[in-house]
């Protein structure tokens, strides 16, 4: 999977040079959605992350910042993480953003995911209003890594708000 997304990054960083970089603050997301959406257990979830200003790498069309978060479920389960995103504007308004957290995960009432090192790798896509502010969908996969003693691993699926921040 890194190969892909080196490939399909690859042109992206090499051409996105032409114009100036692209300028984005930080974002407060809020979100809504299930957990576990592919199997019959399903649960609520509720998640606020934050993104900083800060870029790893920036150009007129990539930006990639650090990312911190924490998720809970109605269940009593709860994952907080730490990772990067990349954000790809396709078009001023319209923003893919692949990312990747480890994180500690927390059982509670709710699955076991059989370890408390996990790993999310997430895609969004979301909508970029003029104030800034970002109204999306995100699909992520919640897995060990096969590090604990099972590795059934969970998909989410969220609907969010990302609030800029000052």
């Amino acid at each position: 999977m890194k190969k892909w997304l080196l490939f399909l990054l690859f042109p992206l960083i090499l051409f996105a040079e032409e114009k100036p970089p692209i300028e984005e603050g930080k974002l407060l997301n809020i979100g809504i959605g299930v957990f576990n959406i592919v199997r019959n257990k399903k649960a609520l979830n509720f998640q606020i992350e934050y993104r900083s200003d800060f870029p790893f790498y920036r150009n007129s069309m990539l930006f990639f910042r650090p990312l911190i978060g924490v998720m809970g479920t109605d269940k009593g389960s709860g994952y907080i993480y730490t990772g990067i995103a990349f954000d790809i504007f396709f078009t001023e308004r319209v923003v893919f953003t692949p990312s990747f957290a480890p994180g500690i995960y927390i059982k509670g009432g709710g699955m076991e995911l059989g370890f408390p090192l996990e790993y999310r790798s997430s895609a969004e896509l979301s909508y970029r209003f003029k104030n800034k502010s970002r109204l999306g969908g995100m699909f992520y996969h919640i897995s060990n890594a096969s590090l604990g003693f099972r590795n059934p691993g969970t998909e989410c699926l969220v609907f969010f708000y990302s609030i800029p921040l000052p």
